[in-house]
This record gives C-alpha cells, structure tokens and sequence, in this order.
C-alpha cells in the first residue's frame, strides 16, 4: 500500500530551517571560548538592503537579526531571492556574550 503524505509550504520551510540550524551548530568540540579570550570590539554580521531594492520580506527579516559568522547570515536569507549584503558589526565582548553566549549562531533582537 502506497501512502501520499502531503507537505505544506510552511512544513517544508520549517524543516529546510531546522537543517540549516543543526548544520551550522556543529559538534563544538573545540577547546575554551575564543570570544572570552579577546578583548576590544568583536564582530558580528548582519543582512542589509541599504542602497538596494529588496522586498518587503526580506526587510523585516534583516531588522532584527544578527549573526556570528558570514556563512550564518548567509544561510539565514528572507527567501532565495534576497540580495542583501553582509556587513560587518563591531559590538563589545559584554554584548557578544549577551547575544551568542549559549552557543547560538542567530540573535533576534526582539527576544534577547
């Protein structure tokens, strides 16, 4: 007997970000924080659309989120077809901490 399982657009979503997000997590297995190491400014990543025409989509999602690495924010796009660049944040080791201490690649602002 054959089985249909029918799959909405937000399931498939859903799971392509839930793979997204186990992918960029890693194993970890590195040795002591690297951020509790430095001093002075630490950089963070957020999307812009600064200077281009984007959609609406992808401006509410940029408002709000920053990223720990260029590949993260890149992974994290609105939709495939947004063009928003990748810029370059300097935030303190204190605020680092606050964002992406417990591990996370992604900060929503409006959470944290």
């Amino acid at each position: 007997m054959t089985r249909i399982i029918r799959l909405s657009r937000r399931d498939v979503l859903f799971a392509a970000g839930a793979t997204a997000a186990l992918s960029l997590a890693g194993c970890g297995g590195g040795g002591g924080d690297p951020v509790a190491q430095q001093t002075g400014p630490q950089i963070v990543y957020k999307l812009s659309g600064r200077g281009r025409r984007i959609s609406n989509a992808a401006k509410s999602h940029n408002a709000n989120k920053l990223f720990v690495s260029q590949a993260a924010a890149d992974a994290n796009r609105a939709h495939p077809g947004d063009r928003s660049r990748i810029v370059e944040l300097p935030v303190s080791p204190a605020r680092w901490e606050q964002l992406f201490g417990g591990g996370f690649q992604i900060a929503d602002l409006r959470h944290v």
